[in-house]
C-alpha cells in the first residue's frame, strides 16, 4: 500500500451516499486518527542533542530530493521553505514522495534525530531507517523549492548542510570519464573560481544505480543543482538529475585500447591501464597497478634491498593531435627514494608505433621533461608535470613513459593519470642559466626568483626576506588579500619570503611550510612578529603550497634552516616513549605478529624481570620464523633529533653470532602501520644497533637515530626476528625508549 494520505474526503462521502440506498446495511468502519502531537520545525530538531528520541510530535517540510533518479535509495530530503533548514529522512523502504511534495513526518518514540557522520537525519532509534507507512503523510502539491545559489566555500562553512543548492561556474576535476566506476559508488570532485585548488576535496558522490552513473562527465565549466552534504569532515554534493547539470561540453567515451583517441584524452590508472599498454624490454620488474596508480620500481627488498637493471614502457593508444594551436601532455606523478638518475623517467612520442608491439621497433622523440623527486617514504605527494606536444600538431602519435633503472640505483614512480589535451605547456624544463641565482646548497642557496622557476623540479636551500604569512582561513591563496603583510598575524604554520624585504606581491614570493616542526616556534610570525623583514634560509622541496610557489617537507632541525639573528633550537630532553616490557605475559601497548613459523614473541613465566623473548628453537630443533613486535604510534612531530634505545641479549653460547651478519635481529620504522600483517606496509631499517658479543650478556643498543621522515604523529618502531631451519638464537629485549639525543 502506498503511503499516501488524501486530503479530501469528498469521494468517500459520495460513496457513502450511494450505499445508503442499498437494502443490506453494512457496519461503519472505525475511523483512525493519526496522533500528530506538537508540530516541530526542522530548526527545532536540528537544535536537539544527537540520538534524541521523540515524544509524539510531527514536523513538516517540502521534498527536495527523492529516489526517482536512483542516486538516492531509501532516502529523501525535506526542507523548510521559509528558513531553508533541511534534514535527511532515512527510510527502511522506498517512498512514493517526489520533489515538490509537502510532507508531514509523524514522530513517535520509535524514531530519533541523529547526525549520521555529521549529516542531520531522522531515522529509527536503532539507526536503521524508519518505515514510511504510518510515519510519512504526503501531499502531492508539486510546488518545489528553488535552489539557493552558493559557492563551494559557503557549503564548506557548514551553513547549507542537507539543503538544496546551486553551484555556478564549476568544473569537474575528473574529465571525460563516467560519473561512476563500473559496479561501485564513486567519488568525483568539483572546483570553482573561489576554490580553484583540487586539494579542497569537494566531493560529488554518485551511486552506480543512478540513471546517469555511466554517462561521461562534462569537460567544460557549468552549473549544477544538488543537495549539500557532509560525511565526517568531507563536504560533498548529491546530484538529483542529469538535466540539472548545465554544461556546454560533455565528455564522450574513448575509443577502445589501440584505437585512435580524440583530445582531451584522459586516462586514470586507478584500477587498470585502460587504453594504455605496457612493454618490458629488460629486467623482471614491470609496470603494475598499485595504490590506485601505475607503479614501477627496479628495487626489491625494502631498506637494504637490491636494485636491478630495467627498461619498461607505459604507452598510450594513438591520439589525434589536430585542430588546436597548442597541445600538451599532463602527467600526474609521484617519485621517491634514490636520487633521480639522468633520464630514468622520460616522455617519449612516436608517430609510427604499432600498439602493443615492442617500442624498440618504432622511432621515438624524447621530450625535454624531467621528473624531480616530490615525495618521501612517509608522505607521497602527487604533482602535475607538463610536456609540450606542439611539434606533433596535425599528427596521430603515441605518448609513452619510459622507465630506466640500474643495478646501482632505482627510484619508485607512481602515475595517477595522463591527460593529452589542448593548451600551452608550463613547467617543462629547468630554468636556463641566469634565471634567478644560487645553486641550492646551504652555502649558495637559490634566491626566491630561482626557487619560483624551479617549482616541481627538485629540492634545495632557498633564501629570502620574511615578508608575511597566509591568513587564517584560506585553503588556497588567490590574491594578495589572502596574506597578512603586517601584524597582527593570524596563522603560525607558514611564512612568505621574497627577494625584496618590502615585497607585497604574492606571485613574487615563496610560501614556506613550517608545519609542526621544531623551527615553527622560532620562525612563525604569530609568536615572533619581530621576524618580519629578517632573512631566512630553508632546505626543502620546491613544490606548490596554498596553490602558489612553495617550499615544503623541511625536517625543521637546527641543521635545516638559518634565521637572521636567530638562535638555533635547543633539543628538548623529552622522552616520547618508554616501555619496560618486563611485565610477565603482557605486551602492554605493543602488537605482536607472526609472519612465519609456530614460535612467537612471549615472556618467560619463571623469571619476572626477563624481557620479551623470541626464539625459533623448540623440541631440540631450530625452525624458520619471522616474527614482529610493533610499538604503538609514537608522536614525534615536535622532535628534533629523536633516537631509539633498548636493552637486549641473545643466547645460548653456541648461537650468539647466529644470524647477526644476515640481519636476523633488526629494527624498523614506519608511519603507515595501523595493525595486522606488518609486511603489507613499507618499513625503513634503522641501522647502528650495538649487538651483544657474549651469550646472555645484556647490552644497550646505543642511540639508534630515527630519520627525519619519521618525525610524525604516527611513527611506529618494530623489532623483527628471523630464524631458519637448522639455525636460530633466542633474542630478548626490554626497556624500549624513544627520546631526544
Amino acid at each position: 500500500m502506498k503511503n499516501l494520505v488524501k486530503t479530501s474526503f469528498i469521494l468517500l462521502a459520495l460513496v457513502s451516499m450511494l450505499f445508503t440506498s442499498c437494502k443490506k446495511e453494512y457496519e461503519n468502519p472505525p475511523i483512525h486518527s493519526v496522533p500528530f502531537g506538537d508540530t516541530l520545525t526542522i530548526g527545532d530538531i536540528l537544535a536537539m542533542p544527537a540520538k534524541t528520541t521523540f515524544d509524539t510530535a510531527s514536523v513538516c517540510g517540502i521534498i527536495t530530493a527523492d529516489e526517482k533518479s536512483g542516486n538516492l535509495y531509501k532516502t529523501v530530503f525535506i526542507q523548510d521553505r521559509s528558513t531553508g533548514q533541511a534534514i535527511e529522512l532515512r527510510l527502511s523502504s522506498s517512498s512514493a514522495a517526489r520533489i515538490g511534495d509537502s510532507v508531514r513526518v509523524c514522530l513517535d518514540p520509535s524514531l530519533m534525530y541523529n547526525p549520521y557522520h555529521n549529516l542531520p537525519q531522522i531515522t529509527d532509534k536503532n539507526g536503521n531507517g524508519f518505515n514510511p507507512d504510518g510515519h510519512l503523510l504526503i501531499f502531492p502539491y508539486n510546488n518545489p523549492i528553488e535552489p539557493k545559489t552558493v559557492t563551494i566555500a559557503e557549503i564548506k562553512s557548514g551553513a547549507y548542510i542537507a539543503a538544496l543548492v546551486k553551484l555556478d561556474s564549476v568544473e569537474f576535476v575528473e574529465k571525460n570519464v563516467p560519473f561512476c566506476e563500473v559496479g561501485e559508488t564513486t567519488n568525483r570532485h568539483l572546483i570553482d573560481a573561489t576554490s580553484p585548488n583540487s586539494d579542497d576535496n569537494f566531493v560529488v558522490r554518485t551511486s552506480n544505480y543512478a540513471n546517469f552513473a555511466y554517462d561521461y562527465m562534462p569537460i567544460s565549466k557549468g552549473s549544477l543543482v544538488g543537495i549539500a552534504s557532509i560525511y565526517n569532515s568531507t563536504y560533498q554534493i548529491t546530484l538529483r538529475s542529469k538535466t540539472e547539470m548545465i554544461f556546454s561540453e560533455w565528455g564522450t567515451p574513448a575509443a577502445p585500447a589501440g584505437g585512435v583517441q580524440a583530445m582531451p584524452y584522459i586516462q586514470s590508472f586507478e584500477s587498470s591501464f585502460g587504453t594504455y599498454t605496457t612493454y618490458n624490454v629488460e629486467g623482471n620488474q614491470v609496470w603494475a597497478i598499485e595504490y590506485s596508480s601505475a607503479k614501477i620500481t627496479g628495487h626489491e627488498g625494502g631498506a637494504g634491498g637490491t636494485d636491478y637493471a630495467n627498461e619498461d614502457w607505459l604507452i598510450s593508444s594513438p591520439v589525434d593531435v589536430s585542430g588546436v594551436s597548442h597541445a600538451k601532455a599532463v602527467i600526474n606523478y609521484a617519485a621517491c627514494y634514490t636520487a633521480p638518475l639522468d633520464g630514468d623517467l622520460t616522455v617519449q612520442v612516436s608517430s609510427d608505433y604499432e600498439f602493443g608491439k615492442d617500442p624498440q621497433t618504432a622511432t621515438w622523440t624524447e621530450l625535454p621533461v624531467r621528473f624531480a623527486n616530490n615525495s618521501t617514504s612517509s608522505s607521497w605527494n602527487f604533482a602535475d608535470q607538463e610536456a609540450d606536444l606542439d611539434q606533433f600538431i596535425g599528427q596521430t602519435v603515441s605518448v609513452a613513459m619510459k622507465f630506466i633503472s640500474t643495478t646501482s640505483g632505482s627510484r619508485t614512480i607512481e602515475i595517477k593519470s595522463i591527460t593529452i589535451m589542448e593548451g600551452e605547456a608550463g613547467g617543462v624544463t629547468p630554468p636556463s642559466p641566469g634565471t634567478g641565482s644560487g645553486s641550492g646548497t646551504q652555502d649558495d642557496p637559490y634566491n626566491v626568483a630561482a626557487g619560483i622557476s624551479l617549482q616541481g623540479q627538485g629540492s634545495g636551500w632557498v633564501s629570502g626576506y620574511i615578508v608575511g604569512a597566509v591568513k587564517s582561513g584560506p585553503s588556497s591563496v588567490s590574491s594578495n588579500d589572502d596574506i597578512d603583510w603586517a601584524a597582527p598575524f593570524t596563522r603560525a604554520t607558514n611564512v612568505l619570503i621574497a627577494d625584496d624585504a618590502n615585497c607585497h606581491e604574492v606571485s613574487n614570493c615563496i610560501i614556506i611550510e613550517l608545519g609542526s616542526t621544531a623551527m615553527k616556534p622560532i620562525v612563525n610570525l604569530v609568536d615572533n612578529p619581530g621576524n618580519l623583514g629578517k632573512q631566512l634560509s630553508v632546505n626543502g622541496t620546491l613544490r606548490t603550497y596554498f596553490g602558489q610557489s612553495g617550499l615544503r617537507d623541511c625536517p625543521g632541525t637546527e641543521n635545516d634552516f638559518i634565521l637572521e639573528g636567530g638562535t638555533p633550537p635547543t633539543p628538548p630532553t623529552t622522552e616520547y616513549f618508554n616501555q619496560t616490557l618486563t611485565t610477565q605475559g603482557s605486551f602492554d601497548t605493543f602488537t605482536t605478529y607472526s609472519v612465519e613459523g609456530e614460535q612467537v614473541w612471549h615472556f618467560d613465566s619463571a623469571h619476572a624481570n626477563y624481557g620479551a623473548q623470541m626464539s625459533g628453537f623448540a623440541n631440540n630443533t631450530s625452525y624458520a620464523n619471522e616474527d614482529w613486535i610493533v610499538s604503538p604510534a609514537i608522536d614525534l612531530s615536535g622532535s628534533i633529533a629523536p633516537v631509539l634505545t633498548f636493552d637486549h641479549t641473545r643466547g645460548p653460547a653456541g648461537s650468539i653470532n647466529v644470524g647477526v651478519a644476515e640481519g636476523y635481529y633488526t629494527v624498523w620504522a614506519t608511519n603507515n602501520y595501523t595493525g595486522g600483517d606488518p609486511t603489507q606496509v613499507q618499513w625503513t631499517e634503522l641501522t647502528g644497533v650495538n649487538h651483544a658479543t657474549e651469550a646472555w650478556k645484556w647490552v644497550s643498543s646505543g642511540n639508534v637515530s630515527i630519520p627525519a621522515e619519521f618525525r610524525t604523529p604516527t611513527c611506529r618502531i618494530a623489532l623483527k626476528y628471523l630464524s631458519i631451519d637448522g639455525a636460530s638464537a633466542t633474542w630478548e629485549v626490554k626497556n624500549i625508549v624513544v627520546k631526544e639525543q
